[in-house]
């Protein structure tokens, strides 16, 4: 497939913007948060049914290939920041006494699954890593069904619907509809053209931008009254506005420091919670949270950059070597673990 030029349309910083987006609905009343996890899904679902169909269907045991090549895409760095989470929550003396069981904390502080439902999460944005990991088990499985008629998407949409009886929101059931969409995007090519997704991306500008006049007029007026501009209906209202442009930064080409900003949204959207905590950023006056908030960003990405450079790169380096060796001789297969601007969502 050939790949766009449109620079605009970067899918790695696409990819920070996102997780930048999460960072404000942790330090200011801008709660945008879920709608930029919900586009994570979606390119998530994008990513693996692309990679699924050129790289891991093409190799030795591929189920069994898939599931580590995730799991060891991801693991790493959720365990190394979950490890600095503990260690600052205990440096705080914040650490709980009691926070459920050792084992379940353990397995999930390191291999994810089950981390959403722990009764104590040192790092809260690691529940989305479980819904990501959840949705790994069964991709291969919606990909076929989705792949053969893009219309089983339905299922998915079911499946969400009926989320409150299939485990809530500690399972991927609620969010298996966005990972749907991105898996039928990429198994039947469906390719949003340019104007259509600038079309959705400047009126989604627009939207947030109407949000943000209300949320001043609001703070002007002092009322500290839940805002209908973000609520979780409007949350999931920017997602699927969103999706179209997020689908359209796929179809572009990522050069080496894109593909870096992409890399760094995984690490960054997973160690801001703990600065933020540690900084106490949401105590004082307007400025000074304003200040903590700058100091923060610059420790968050220096941090992210050197975890990134020093440990995250070169497992991802070896695990990448790994898939490659397991490539069948198989007309068509691609020497590469992932294509060139691809990553899932979450790293």
């Amino acid at each position: 497939m050939a790949m766009g030029t449109d620079k605009f349309a970067s899918p790695g910083a696409l990819r920070l913007t996102l997780a930048f987006a999460v960072f404000l609905h942790h330090t200011t009343s801008f709660n945008l948060g879920m709608s930029a996890v919900l586009v994570f899904f979606v390119l998530s679902g994008y990513w693996v049914a692309a990679m699924w169909k050129n790289t891991y269907s093409k190799t030795t045991s591929a189920y069994f290939t898939y599931l580590v090549s995730r799991v060891w895409r991801i693991a790493p760095v959720f365990a190394l920041c979950s490890a600095i989470a503990w260690a600052l929550l205990l440096w705080r003396g914040d650490a709980p006494v009691a926070f459920g069981g050792l084992m379940h904390q353990l397995f999930s502080n390191i291999l994810i699954l089950g981390y959403s439902a722990l009764p104590f999460q040192a790092n809260i944005p690691g529940w989305s890593l479980d819904v990501e990991l959840q949705f790994y088990l069964i991709a291969p499985a919606i990909i076929f069904l989705i792949s053969k008629n893009i219309s089983l998407l339905l299922i998915c949409l079911v499946v969400s619907a009926g989320a409150p009886w299939l485990g809530g929101s500690a399972t991927v059931a609620p969010f298996l509809l966005f990972f749907g969409i991105g898996v039928a995007a990429a198994s039947h090519d469906l390719k949003p053209d340019r104007a259509f997704a600038y079309r959705a991306l400047f009126t989604t500008l627009a939207t947030l931008f109407l949000c943000a006049l209300i949320f001043a007029k609001d703070v002007m007026l002092g009322e500290k009254l839940e805002l209908l501009a973000f609520s979780d209906k409007m949350n999931l209202v920017i997602a699927v506005m969103m999706t179209p442009w997020a689908l359209y930064t796929t179809q572009q080409a990522s050069g080496a420091k894109d593909r870096m900003l992409g890399e760094l949204s995984y690490i960054f959207y997973l160690l801001h919670w703990s600065v933020i905590g540690a900084l106490k950023t949401g105590e004082g006056s307007y400025l000074d949270r304003a200040l903590l908030c700058s100091e923060a960003l610059l420790i968050i990405f220096v941090a992210s950059y050197l975890i990134w450079r020093l440990f995250d790169r070169p497992i991802n380096r070896l695990r990448a070597s790994w898939v490659h060796g397991r490539l069948m001789d198989a007309p068509g297969a691609i020497p590469s673990a992932t294509p060139a601007n691809a990553a899932p969502a979450f790293g």
